[in-house]
């Protein structure tokens, strides 16, 4: 099989597959419900106190790094 008959042939399968799924209606009940907040994606950190820190200059760094 030549490569450009196996990229044409290919595409053609892709093309009617994907055109299948397309036009295939499924009802919202087969979707999973997800929730608004999952427990997996709540942070430690508070509302206080930020996710990282922006240093500017070397008189930001905090003490305990060497400079």
């Amino acid at each position: 099989m030549k490569a450009h008959q196996f990229v044409s042939v290919s595409s053609v399968v892709l093309a009617g597959w994907l055109g299948a799924t397309f036009l295939n209606e499924v009802p919202a009940q087969r979707y999973p419900k997800l929730d608004k907040r999952p427990e997996t994606a709540a942070s430690s950190n508070t509302a206080d106190e930020p996710a990282f820190t922006t240093i500017s200059s070397a008189s930001d760094l905090p003490a305990s790094v060497s400079r």
